[in-house]
């Protein structure tokens, strides 16, 4: 305990070099934990699929219920954050997550396997929740990186679980083994829950009275602010509806098209270009912050491109699927962030729940209303309307978000006084 406080100030932030590469290696590997578990099952959803007996309902469901459940959570999450701890949530978090992964490998039921799946999206929620509340609790002065460094590991946990489960299911088992990949990505979660709780820095540091709030508000100027959270969580949410609703209608618009040979090049492209583009806003994610025209130019960018997806001829749709993927993972890099820079420092868990949980409503409705559409009016590319109005969405949402100077950014070496 004498360790972690002579690393840390008054107010909760880290004052060691080395105690801020260790949280900030933790914090990317909680986000690569909260993906990985997940995105570790549609390469093996048709065999879960034919060994369960799930109809094609069931199975679109269980890969839809994550999204449902932060849509649906993340807002209670942030409650629950003010009142037992960012730090504890987190940990809560995990354990549920690393539970639920582990617990579908004894029981591999279609309903207990829907029912971990909920205990473990519940776990997500909460984590992915506080995560933004430590950010600006323990790196006051630098939320921007931190956040970035987040939403990194949610990108590359996504990216490596959809790319290595099946081949190492094949290598290591056997071609029907698909209960062993639960133990593949559940394992790293527990040896991160005790990695968590040995070296995130205590919340006993962390003062919760009035009079903390105000030394620490009083210096960082986006305490004034009062934002509207259901401004930042539409916002937010046009960005994953982009990349969900491209995700989801690409397949079945190359078919209708008489393109389908292009749809494993598109889908991969949109995807992994998300990589690179969350790893060079991270480089400058400090400057980025809490600025405006990012958000618009990712709207402009995905206009243009989600126009000319459907105007310009077919094999184009690889080149406009790199621009709506890069584009869709600048606005959640640096979308993260948002809240803690905005918030009061004892409000920043309540509106980056609400953020969140609108976020993920708007990302999971996108598609299904690209759907509908496409059932009424029989035409293809009326799927990704909802698509064309995220980005435009995106444009305007980004103009009206505070300016620059509002965050406080401009002095990025200023903490908040340590307290007498």
């Amino acid at each position: 305990m004498v360790k972690h406080e002579k690393s840390l100030a008054n107010g909760g932030r880290i004052i060691t070099t080395w105690r801020k590469v260790v949280v900030c290696v933790l914090l990317t590997l909680v986000g690569f934990n909260l993906r990985s578990v997940i995105l570790g099952v549609p390469p093996i959803l048709p065999l879960i699929q034919h060994d369960l007996s799930l109809n094609y309902t069931a199975t679109g469901f269980l890969t839809a219920l994550p999204v449902l459940v932060l849509a649906c959570a993340a807002w209670p999450s942030g409650l629950i954050a003010e009142r037992i701890g960012a730090r504890a949530c987190v940990s809560i978090g995990l354990a549920l997550l690393g539970g639920g992964a582990l617990m579908r490998v004894l029981w591999p039921s279609a309903f207990l396997l829907f029912l971990f799946t909920l205990l473990m999206s519940l776990g997500i929620a909460l984590a992915q929740t506080a995560v933004p509340v430590l950010a600006r609790r323990w790196f006051p002065a630098q939320i921007g990186l931190v956040a970035a460094l987040f939403s990194d590991g949610l990108i590359i946990g996504e990216a490596v679980a959809a790319g290595i489960t099946v081949p190492v299911m094949l290598q290591f088992w056997s071609r029907d083994a698909w209960t062993a990949t639960f133990i593949l990505w559940g394992v790293p979660v527990v040896v991160l829950l005790a990695l968590w709780l040995w070296l995130a820095p205590p919340i006993s540091m962390w003062s919760s009275s009035a009079e903390h709030r105000r030394a620490v508000g009083a210096d960082l100027s986006a305490a004034p602010i009062r934002v509207n959270a259901l401004h930042l969580g539409i916002m937010l949410g046009a960005g994953s509806l982009i990349y969900f609703g491209m995700n989801g209608w690409i397949a079945s618009y190359n078919q209708a098209i008489h393109h389908a040979d292009l749809t494993p090049a598109a889908l991969a492209i949109l995807n992994v270009a998300q990589l690179p583009s969350s790893l060079a806003v991270t480089l400058f994610a400090q400057r980025l912050a809490g600025r405006r025209w990012p958000f618009i130019a990712a709207g402009v960018v995905c206009t243009v491109a989600i126009a000319a997806w459907v105007f310009t001829p077919a094999p184009l749709e690889l080149f406009w699927a790199a621009l709506l993927g890069g584009s869709a993972a600048l606005v959640f890099t640096l979308g993260i962030a948002l809240p803690p820079l905005l918030a009061k420092p004892d409000e920043v868990a309540r509106l980056t729940g609400i953020t969140i949980s609108l976020t993920y409503a708007v990302a999971f409705v996108g598609p299904l209303i690209g759907g509908q559409l496409w059932d009424i009016f029989h035409l293809p590319a009326i799927a990704f309307l909802p698509v064309a109005l995220a980005s435009i969405l995106l444009i305007v949402l980004g103009m009206l978000l505070p300016s620059y100077a509002a965050f406080g950014l401009s002095t990025p070496t200023k903490y908040p006084p340590p307290l007498t």
